[in-house]
């Protein structure tokens, strides 16, 4: 049976989703799909400007569990041949541990196969890690690739919550120990409260509700669109991005949360800004 049809069928059998966990099929490229029946969905909290409270309906669509890996970005080039934004420049963003908060310089010889620069670790050192230093415009041609997109603004929300109608989605409360963010007062300086420096290997915090993992921290999520109030034309320009990333503190941009939206260059290229994947079943 073809995957599209394994994934229509899964759908049709998927309850109205209250406290069971929706269904989940296995994709291309060793993507775990969770599977979102149509409906009806709160997004946003009251009176954000960005992201203001409403009700969204929203078709039938499947979003990966997990951030793609390097592992997984490294199939798709080694299929295509294809050569990312950074490689192309030259250079990609960092932060590094010891800088000073807001501090990004740009490195030669950063791109996703060596996302840190040539100093730091190649891909093949960190295979599960989700892949950084690649564009939206790289990400959306990963998910052509296999035959998927990334996901709107509304479908993450509604899957990253999982029903919860809280800041995380655990709670009101931050919990250092269920996501990876930047656990230091400065950028000076990482505590490693959570164990980590720099990207985490997907999947090592517990998963939402539904079974998606590190929709707070690791890296920021492209999502297709921009907030409410960008200016005419942004949407050319500019991507959103969704629940911060390892980089993020209290002190910087904390946005590692379930409600405020991010926005980034479509072409630049950071150490913490990766994706998920998602799709609208169908033929």
């Amino acid at each position: 049976m073809q995957w599209w049809n394994l994934l229509i069928l899964s759908l049709l059998c998927v309850p109205c989703l209250g406290a069971e966990s929706p269904e989940t099929v296995e994709f291309a490229n060793g993507h775990r799909l969770i599977l979102v029946p149509a409906g009806g969905f709160f997004v946003g909290p009251p009176q954000h400007l960005r992201n203001p409270q409403r009700q969204v309906k929203l078709k039938a669509f499947a979003i990966a569990e997990a951030e793609t890996t390097n592992a997984q970005f490294a199939e798709f080039v080694a299929a295509t041949g294809y050569v990312s934004a950074a490689e192309v420049l030259g250079f990609g963003k960092v932060a590094l541990e010891g800088m000073a908060d807001w501090e990004w310089e740009q490195i030669r010889g950063a791109h996703w196969r060596k996302p840190r620069g040539e100093d730091g670790p190649a891909w093949e050192e960190i295979p599960q890690h989700p892949v950084t230093q690649i564009s939206a415009v790289d990400a959306e041609a990963y998910s052509r690739w296999i035959g998927a997109r990334l996901p709107t603004l509304e479908e993450w929300e509604v899957a990253a919550r999982a029903g919860a109608a809280t800041l995380y989605p655990w709670g009101e409360e931050f919990d250092p120990l269920m996501a990876n963010v930047w656990g230091g007062k400065t950028h000076v300086r990482n505590e490693r409260s959570d164990g980590h420096i720099y990207t985490a290997p997907v999947k090592s915090f517990r998963a939402n509700a539904w079974g998606l993992y590190d929709v707070i921290g690791n890296v920021f999520e492209y999502c297709h669109g921009v907030p409410r109030g960008a200016e005419p034309g942004d949407e050319r320009r500019l991507i959103a991005g969704r629940g911060g990333s390892w980089w993020c503190s209290f002190g910087t941009c904390g946005f590692f949360n379930l409600i405020d939206i991010g926005t980034m260059d479509r072409r630049g290229s950071l150490s913490n800004q990766g994706f998920r994947i998602a799709l609208t079943p169908g033929p």
